[in-house]
C-alpha cells in the first residue's frame, strides 16, 4: 500500500478483506456519493443518542444537498477531501476531509472534520488507509460523539488521545470530545 507523508501526494490501496478498496483525493464529481455515505454513516452513528427529529434535519435530502454545497466551497478554501472507492464498481464507500482550522484554541493547526466509512469497508484496513492517506503522519485534531467507544478506539490507534478539557456541545445538546494527534 502506498501512503504519502503529506495528504494528497498519491493514492493507496488496500486490497484484503471482503473488497479491493482505493484511497485517492476526491473530486467535485465525487462530493454528491460522499455526502450520502457521510449522512449513512452519521444516521448509523447518531441513532439512539441524537433526538430522532435532530438526526433527521442532520441527515435528511436538503443536508445532503446543503453539504454538498458546503463542501465545495471548503475545496476552493483549501480542504482536502479524499474519497475511499471499492475497486469493484468504483462505488465510494468512505470520505475524509482536512483543512486549516481558524479556530483560536486549536491544539494544532490541522483539523480532521470529516471521517466516515460505510460499515462494509470497515475492520478490513479500508478506514486505517484512508486516515493514513488523510493525515500522513501530521499532529492534527477531530471530534467524536463523547460515548462513540468505537471512533475513540480507533483515532488512539492512530495515535490521538482524548482532550479532557475540550468538549463541545453546540450540536443539539449532543457532547462531542476532541481527540489530539501530536508528533
Amino acid at each position: 500500500m502506498g501512503t504519502s507523508s503529506r495528504a494528497g501526494e498519491s493514492s493507496a490501496t488496500v486490497e484484503q478483506g471482503p473488497g479491493r478498496f482505493v484511497v485517492k483525493p476526491a473530486r467535485r464529481q465525487d462530493l454528491p456519493q460522499a455526502a450520502a455515505v457521510q449522512a449513512v454513516c452519521l444516521r448509523e452513528i447518531g441513532r439512539g443518542v441524537i433526538p430522532d427529529d435532530a438526526l433527521e434535519a442532520l441527515t435528511g435530502p436538503d443536508t445532503v444537498h446543503t453539504t454538498i454545497e458546503q463542501w465545495n466551497e471548503l475545496m476552493d478554501a483549501g480542504g482536502q477531501f479524499w474519497v475511499l472507492s471499492d475497486r469493484l464498481d468504483m462505488k465510494i464507500v468512505g470520505v475524509a476531509l482536512t483543512q486549516i482550522s481558524n479556530a483560536s484554541d486549536a491544539p494544532t493547526p490541522l483539523e480532521l472534520s470529516t471521517l466516515h466509512v460505510l460499515p462494509e469497508a470497515r475492520t478490513c484496513g479500508a478506514s486505517d488507509a484512508l486516515i493514513d492517506e488523510a493525515l500522513g503522519s501530521s499532529a492534527a485534531y477531530v471530534w467524536v460523539f463523547q460515548d462513540n467507544r468505537r471512533a475513540i478506539s480507533f483515532f488512539r490507534r492512530h495515535g490521538f488521545e482524548v482532550d479532557n478539557d475540550s468538549t463541545d456541545n453546540s450540536l443539539g445538546g449532543i457532547i462531542m470530545q476532541r481527540m489530539v494527534r501530536l508528533t
